[in-house]
């Protein structure tokens, strides 16, 4: 059940850096309501980051960059956990912004997403963009099309990663661990 996919990195103590933990059998998350947490962390990121962040459309760029990216994340492990918690661990360090969202996913689901997640990254992120947009638009009902990865990756150059390790606890479940990374300053 454990392995990794794709480019795999979890935040160090290198930058600043913050964990946020929901619990989702406390209180009912709403999956749109992720925003709020993703705001957040662009938000703090853009002022302790090393990036050197002074000139506003630089700030701008990062916190809808980082903004987009965690909401996605957040919003995906929200949506899709199957018991436990749903943890974010985000950091900027070396030039980057990293984050790592884990929650649970059914056993069952792993060989399944392990093939979605390869197929992401084997192909053009925008030929695979406009090929789920049009299956999207063909059956409106489809949930797990993978267009917000593809977005991370086509329009944010975001580099993504995958690891799955067994569940603490639920020997039924995977702990999913979705990474992200994104370059704070291009010069």
């Amino acid at each position: 059940m454990d392995g990794i996919i794709g480019e795999y990195k979890e935040p160090t103590d290198a930058g600043p850096r913050v964990m946020l933990t929901f619990y989702p059998g406390a209180f009912p998350v709403k999956w749109n309501q992720c925003s709020v947490a993703a705001d957040f962390f662009a938000e703090y990121f853009v002022d302790v980051g090393e990036g050197g962040l002074t000139e506003e459309a630089e700030r701008r760029d990062f916190v809808g960059s980082v903004g987009y990216v965690l909401n996605e994340l957040i919003e995906n492990a929200v949506k899709f956990c199957a018991g436990g918690t749903v943890v974010i661990d985000a950091g900027v360090e070396a030039g980057e912004f990293v984050v790592v969202v884990s929650n649970q996913v059914c056993g069952d689901a792993v060989d399944g997403l392990r093939v979605k997640f390869a197929e992401l990254l084997d192909g053009d992120p925008a030929e695979l963009l406009m090929q789920r947009v049009e299956e999207n638009a063909a059956n409106p009902e489809l949930t797990t099309s993978g267009l917000g990865f593809l977005t991370m990756l086509s329009d944010y150059k975001a580099r993504l990663g995958w690891r799955f390790d067994p569940a603490p606890g639920n020997p039924d479940n995977a702990l999913l661990k979705t990474a992200a990374r994104l370059q704070v300053k291009s010069s």
